[in-house]
């Protein structure tokens, strides 16, 4: 069965966005939420969401800047198009260039999810810091950052877990290996709507469905959890496996900056 797309759902997406940001070090700026991770310049970890129906001025959006740069941030937003739609024009107005659109896709309760099923692979839930050290050393791995995760990257999916997200890791049967992971990241406000994100499979273990299999299991875990709505964005070279694994177009994702 197709996921039925309903006019609020992203509305509801908007509104975890914005509430994901508000976790991290940041500030209400204007008429937008910032987030900022204060151990990583990396900009997909420090953007601004703007609010519903946002339509800011040039002051709004020159005070934004000034916050970036004072972090020593790149000036980032990334949001629902849809649900701030007079936002674009005053930030193209204001220099930023549009990085992306992103397709964001859900599943429900409702999803028929038809996942590949790997041989030789175990999907299970990582339960000891000794899986989540190892998911973070996987998620390093795929996203090609520069340097081994440390101390702040495993406390931070220990908070996921204590919020009532969830991650999940893949065990190859024969070695032991954990060759991918994945989560659902949770908001405390939003407790019925997820975020399946940092999916990653080692290299020498891709193209064999292992993230297919990661992504059904961590929606089909949420919903069983209460988590009804898990929507993802979803990168060019990825839109063909969720789909193919029975996610559904909800909405499109801006990414914008300014550098």
């Amino acid at each position: 069965m197709d996921t039925p797309v309903f006019s609020h759902i992203p509305t509801l997406i908007a509104a975890y966005m914005r509430a994901a940001a508000s976790t991290r070090p940041g500030s209400r700026t204007g008429p937008f939420t910032t987030g900022i991770d204060p151990h990583s310049d990396d900009p997909m970890r420090n953007y601004a969401v703007p609010d519903h129906g946002a339509c800011p001025g040039a002051g709004d959006i020159d005070t934004l800047i000034t916050f970036f740069r004072h972090g020593h941030r790149v000036p980032r937003l990334e949001y629902i198009e849809e649900d701030a739609p007079r936002a674009w024009p005053a930030l193209a107005a204001a220099g930023f260039t549009l990085e992306r659109r992103t397709p964001v896709m859900i599943a429900t309760p409702l999803t028929r999810l038809t996942p590949r099923s790997p041989a030789g692979i175990t999907i299970r839930q990582a339960t000891s810091d000794a899986d989540l050290t190892a998911a973070a050393t996987v998620q390093h791995h795929a996203y090609q950052m520069p340097s081994p995760p440390g101390p702040h990257d495993i406390a931070r999916l220990t908070r996921l877990t204590q919020r009532g997200g969830i991650t999940a890791i893949a065990v190859d049967e024969t070695s032991g290996t954990v060759a991918g992971t994945g989560l659902i990241d949770v908001t405390g406000d939003r407790p019925a709507v997820g975020e399946l994100a940092a999916v990653g499979v080692l290299t020498a273990f891709r193209r064999r469905g292992i993230a297919s299999a990661l992504s059904a299991h961590l929606a089909r875990t949420a919903h069983s959890q209460g988590i009804s709505l898990v929507f993802l964005e979803a990168e060019p070279e990825e839109e063909k496996i969720y789909r193919r694994t029975g996610f559904t177009d909800a909405t499109t994702k801006i990414w914008a900056s300014i550098r």
